[in-house]
Parts: structure tokens; sequence; C-alpha cells
């Protein structure tokens, strides 16, 4: 079967005809194809997308994809298939491993051609980021294989930018103008790019056909009011393209501007909601079990909870402007888990009593109270493989109900964790293929 072209793609998913939370539709879902959006405009969606521009000069690339071998040769040969003239500038739009790493096989082709190695354009925060990255590679390389379920190498190299800049940059590259926009959003290091003269708008991660990115529980701070406001000016460019950072593009005036504008009402109600029960004096508990998004927008394709979802970005919320301490006296100075976890088994009437509640909950639909009573008992008899064999069976359970990659990631590796405890050798493989 033809399979369709991005622009009938995302109009089959903005008309509803498809959906996001169909698997082999998740904007993450890497296609390998290059199409060209507006003219001398090239669009590569994969995991992460990249942006080609054909300029007299060269050609300019718009984020320059993954670290992972693999994927830099795939971008590679669609790259050069488009266009196999020289890498004239490279832009990050931010500095995640899936967007600025993905250089080398062109700077390899560079040095053996004789070229001039490309100028590479970044926020003046992205190389501490890479820093960052290379003094934590076993840290990342974990939380990463249990966000996405796979294990991974972390990198502890990376191509730095040779110029930064501070608020806004133009580039001027073989007559295409091309404008930079420092934003916070995903990140603190975020870039934004318009090119009028093909009315095209280049979002980076501030759009990824998803629930904004903006409370990843394991990663560090988002920016919910910034990020919205980012998305605002980004409305006023009258883009008639839209290019993402992941999932396809969106095309028609009306179009680009009603996502960025509900994206960012989506952000200001999280933001807003959460900031006015804060001044009230509510407890972290009161607040991600209070808010949620305008209901006006929850059934929009574009903003899903497939990667990120409300309650986490309310939680980075609390973040952004208060500390750790959630309102419960008794968590500033806790006992460990283990201590408590015996506690509680002693007042049950034993583990097993927490256990058989667990599943029951679990059967019954109570995710979120079995979760806790299966992690107590894990707790307290860490070693007990019937135990663990309970608690995977509870977290294999909620995997399947949940609709974020974030939230499926972290149950997913609880199970996989209890799994191998409880030497379910068919399950642990199961998982890993």
């Amino acid at each position: 079967m033809t399979r369709p072209s991005l622009e009938e793609m995302s109009r089959r998913l903005w008309d509803g005809e498809e959906w996001t939370l169909k698997s082999d539709n998740h904007p993450f879902v890497p296609l390998n194809v290059l199409e060209e959006v507006a003219p001398d405009v090239g669009f590569y969606k994969n995991f992460s997308n990249i942006v080609v521009v054909r300029t007299p000069e060269g050609v300019v690339m718009l984020d320059t994809g993954s670290h992972v071998a693999l994927m830099q040769q795939l971008a590679f040969e669609k790259i050069r298939a488009y266009d196999a003239r020289r890498v004239h500038t490279a832009v990050y739009t931010h500095g995640h491993v899936d967007h600025a790493y993905g250089l080398p096989p062109f700077l390899r082709e560079a040095a053996e051609r004789g070229w001039s190695p490309p100028a590479i354009v970044g926020h003046e925060a992205v190389p501490a980021r890479m820093r960052r990255y290379i003094d934590t590679p076993g840290y990342n390389a974990r939380i990463n294989a249990r966000q996405f379920g796979m294990e991974m190498e972390w990198p502890t190299t990376a191509d730095f930018p040779t110029a930064t800049y501070h608020d806004r940059m133009e580039l001027h590259v073989g007559g295409v103008r091309m404008i930079l926009r420092h934003a916070r959003g995903e990140t603190d290091d975020h870039t934004w790019i318009s090119i009028p003269g093909a009315s095209v708008l280049v979002t980076g991660d501030m759009f990824i056909w998803a629930a904004p990115n903006c409370g990843n529980p394991q990663k560090v701070q988002r920016y919910a009011r910034d990020w919205a406001s980012s998305l605002r000016e980004m409305s006023a460019e009258d883009a008639s393209v839209l290019l993402p950072g992941h999932g396809v593009p969106i095309y028609g005036k009306d179009r680009v501007r009603q996502a960025l504008l509900e994206t960012a009402t989506y952000l200001e109600s999280l933001h807003d909601q959460t900031l006015a029960l804060m001044n009230e004096g509510a407890t972290i508990d009161d607040v991600i079990h209070t808010v949620k998004p305008p209901a006006s927008l929850t059934n929009r394709p574009f903003l899903q909870p497939i990667y990120d979802e409300p309650e986490f970005i309310v939680r980075n919320v609390w973040r952004c402007y208060g500390g750790w301490y959630g309102g419960v006296p008794s968590e500033v100075k806790p006992a460990r888990r283990a201590a408590q976890a015996r506690e509680i088994a002693a007042l049950a009437g034993g583990v097993d009593r927490l256990v058989r509640r667990a599943e029951e909950l679990a059967r019954a639909g109570d995710f979120r109270l079995a979760c806790h009573l299966a992690d107590w008992a894990a707790d307290a008899e860490p070693t007990s493989r019937e135990v663990h064999a309970a608690r995977a069976r509870v977290y294999d359970a909620r995997v399947k109900v949940e609709t974020s990659t974030m939230a499926k990631g972290i149950f997913r590796d609880a199970a996989k964790g209890s799994h191998e405890i409880a030497g379910d050798e068919e399950a642990i493989e199961s998982q890993r293929l």
C-alpha cells in the first residue's frame, strides 16, 4: 500500500480520520521520509525531524537529528538525495540528543571532500546543556532507557555551536533570510525559526502534535508560561506551514494559527490554575488532583496526552514557583520507605493482605491506589518472589491503560524490575522483544 504524503497524513489527523493515540500515528514514529513542503524547503520526518533549506550557497539544516549512528546514516542518505551540496550552516533548535547530535556524517563528508565545515548556530545556553550531558552519561542513559523502554548509550562528546546568540539572530545564506528567536519552553536553550520568504515556521519541540512536553517527571525544569508566550509570538508570523520537532507538518495559515494559539491556551490554563491554588495555600496533592486542562481542548488531535500529560505539567509549574515541600509535614524528614512499608504491612495484618488488596484494586481499575499497596509490599519484603510477581502483574495492567510515553515508561520499568526479582523469564523476554 502506498504511503500517503505528509500533507495527507496531516489532514487526516486534523480532520479526525486518524488519531495520534494509535501507535502508528504517534508523532515519534520514524517514517524516514523527506518531502518538499515549500519551495526549496525539505522536511525530513523521522523520530525527530530535520528541516533542509536549499540556497545558492549550499544547504542549511535546521536541527541535525539523533546521536544514534543508524539514525544519522538514514538522515544523511535522505538529505543527500534531496541536495548533495555542502552544508553551509546547521542550526540547533535546542540541545537534546535527538535534535543536535546528527552532524558526524556531514562533518566526515566535509573533511573527505575538502569543504569547510558548516557553521553551527544555537542559543547561548546550548553549550551548558551539552556539557551537562557529558557530565551525566550514566544518569541520562538510565532515565531515557526507562522513558522509552529500550537500552541506549548516552553520548559523551558533542559538536558545540561555533556561533551563539542571546535573544534574536538573523541568518542570511544565499539570499534566504531566516530569523532565529530564543524561547524558554521544553528547554531553556530553545530556538524557533521563521523563514518569511517561504512562509514557513520551524518550531522545534515547542510543538510536537501532542500535549506539550512541559512536565517530564525525570527531566529538568520546563517553563509553561514562557512557552505559551512564545507560541503566541509564533502565531503572529502568519506562516502557511508549521514544521514541528516531532510529527507531521501543519498546512494552511488558519490551522497553523489555531494549533499555536490553542496550545498556548492549554498551557496558560494549567499554569494559571496551579498558581492560583498555590496562592490559596493548597498542597501539591490538592493541586495535581484538581487542575485539569480546558474541556474545550481535550479532544484536539494535537493536544492528546500521548507523550507528556497535564498532571506532570502541573507538577512542573509547582516546581517552577515552589520548593520540593508538598504540604505534608511528615515528608520533610521522612522515615525510610522500607520502615514505613513494614509498619503499614504490620498494621494491615501482613504483606499478603497488601498484595491481595493491591490486585483487587487493580482488577477494579483503581491503579493509583493499587500501585501504592504493591510498592509498600515490595518495600516491606524486597526479595520476595511472590510479592514481586504480584507487583509486576499490577504494573503490567497499569501500562495497558496509560496513554503517555512518560507514564508507560516508568510503570513498564517497575514491572520489569519485579519480573526480574520474581524470576519470570518469559515476561522479561517479552518486554525485551
